[in-house]
């Protein structure tokens, strides 16, 4: 029987809108279902995924009207949804949406402030890189199917990001190279 994370890794960043789907393949292998509702140890994931949401949101809060070449209301949407998924994750996991990392959120701030649409990038590339890593650790289907369903709009956020600060390296645009937060070290 293969693992959660082994099945993570064979499906890949790009078909993890599929994992709904493989894990019931997984879990009918292993001769019991999956959770559904997310678990004691996928709702302590959740929270520290939660923050990592409300840590966009307030970043794109900060930089509205500030990012160079990206308008007011791109950057209205593109805090909108992180503020949605957050809401949604603590719907999933019974939490309240409140708090932030404030580790990312002093990383990125100063660049956000000076319109550094590539911080902006990088945030969305490491928003995915942390939920795909997420994935890979939750136990309950709910809990990747909801994760699923939110790095798959943070990967397109990267892509018009990456246009926008004229990016024309393809393994840029397509690509992430960014490393999923250290959750262990979060501070909140």
């Amino acid at each position: 029987m293969p693992s959660r994370r082994s099945l993570i890794r064979a499906v890949g960043a790009a078909g993890v809108v599929g994992v709904a789907g493989a894990a019931a393949v997984w879990a009918s292998g292993s001769g019991s279902a999956a959770p559904t509702a997310p678990t004691t140890a996928d709702t302590a994931l959740l929270e520290q995924a939660m923050l990592l949401e409300l840590t966009a949101r307030d970043l794109y809060r900060e930089a509205l009207g500030g990012l160079d070449g990206v308008g007011e209301d791109l950057l209205t949407v593109l805090q909108g949804n992180h503020g949605s998924y957050a809401e949604s994750i603590a719907g999933a996991a019974g939490l309240s949406a409140a708090g932030r990392n404030e580790t990312v959120f002093d990383a990125l701030k100063d660049a956000f402030a000076e319109g550094d649409v590539l911080a902006a990038h990088t945030l969305e590339q490491t928003a995915v890189a942390t939920h795909t890593e997420l994935a890979a650790q939750y136990e309950s289907v709910q809990a990747i199917n909801l994760t699923a369903s939110i790095l798959v709009v943070e990967a397109r956020h990267a892509t018009v990001l990456a246009d926008i600060a004229g990016v024309t390296d393809l393994d840029v645009i397509f690509g992430n190279e960014q490393s999923a937060v250290d959750l262990s070290e979060v501070v909140t």
